[in-house]
């Protein structure tokens, strides 16, 4: 986009760039922009190689296979054209062009050095899927081939090597960058057991809270964009749970309280964690001085959001032959 603009720049009326412009675009009728861009370029100026581009942008999604094959006998020689008929569908596609235009291959072997990780070739070979990538890399020096390590090393567990390449991608353009995203999963990778500990801390204090009745403490631990649905171990139905939670009167006291047996798990993207745990402890009936053993089994959904960890769920249970919170 950058460079198709810096073109506009000398030459208003470029044909390349507005195609690469409407290239980039969303196709998406609902809120894409690509066909209004295509409607605007005078196809009458562009040239022989640059109208078949036009018409194959113009086609619908389903049709561009057939419209590529037909391009791809009307400019052999093409290296955009023939692009246009490679497709993640069939990477031998990918093969095909590298063979056929090594010296614009670069992104060909990146997508290779995929179907080499993922087995698309055979048996997956994870030397042969470092090796293309390199070949892109050394071909066309930018932040995606190092994205593309990154990510090859994360799949075999390699969570540091992966950030420290993912950080090299970053650095090519570290505002607004598209390549943040992974850079934040590998250093949650990399750091997850120090993340576990804190949400373990989190929970345990933000529980302490709750028994103590001290709503102070535990808004550090609420977003106001999240609503925390909970459900007690009376099994009672959910509910928010919310600053009126601790402006109830409450019935029962509680003698202690301990969390164990704690353990963490999180989605792919690191952005989501589920804390499974049990809770022992103790509570007495404000009105009769009668005291209940209490034991139960719980969860909780951990959120990481741009203020930090917060909670957004909560389930408890009793354990069998245990006993929960009163109704």
């Amino acid at each position: 986009m950058g460079i198709a603009k810096a073109a506009l720049l000398l030459d208003p009326n470029c044909g390349c760039a507005q195609l690469v412009l409407a290239a980039v675009s969303s196709p998406n009728p609902n809120w894409g922009s690509q066909k209004s861009k295509l409607e605007a370029i005078d196809v009458s100026k562009l040239s022989a190689e640059e109208k078949t581009w036009h018409s194959f942008l113009m086609t619908s999604r389903e049709d561009r296979p057939d419209v590529a094959k037909s391009a791809m006998a009307e400019h052999p020689e093409s290296p955009l054209i023939n692009w246009l008929a490679t497709t993640p569908a069939d990477f031998n596609t990918f093969k095909i062009f590298a063979e056929k235009f090594p010296e614009q291959a670069s992104a060909s072997y990146n997508m290779m050095s995929y179907a080499y990780l993922r087995g698309d070739y055979g048996e997956p070979n994870q030397e042969m899927a470092m090796d293309y990538v390199e070949r892109s890399q050394q071909m066309h020096y930018g932040p995606n081939s190092y994205d593309s390590m990154a990510e090859h090393y994360a799949s075999i567990g390699e969570y540091q090597k992966a950030l420290e390449l993912q950080l090299k991608a970053v650095d090519f353009a570290q505002f607004g960058s598209p390549y943040w995203n992974f850079a934040r999963i590998y250093y949650a990778k990399v750091n997850q057991e120090d993340i576990s500990k804190q949400l373990i801390k989190n929970q345990k204090e933000a529980q302490d809270a709750i028994t103590a009745n001290d709503y102070e403490t535990y808004s550090k631990f609420m977003h106001p964009d999240i609503n925390h649905m909970t459900g007690d171990s009376n099994l009672s139905p959910f509910y928010t749970f919310n600053k009126a939670s601790f402006e109830r009167e409450r019935v029962i006291t509680w003698k202690s309280f301990e969390l164990e047996n704690m353990d963490v798990n999180y989605s792919p993207d690191m952005k989501t964690a589920v804390l499974t745990f049990y809770a022992s402890g103790s509570y007495i009936f404000n009105d009769t001085d009668k005291e209940v053993a209490y034991s139960t089994r719980g969860s909780s959904v951990w959120v990481n959001t741009d203020q930090g960890w917060k909670i957004m769920h909560s389930s408890w249970a009793p354990n069998k032959n245990g006993v929960g919170i009163p109704e």
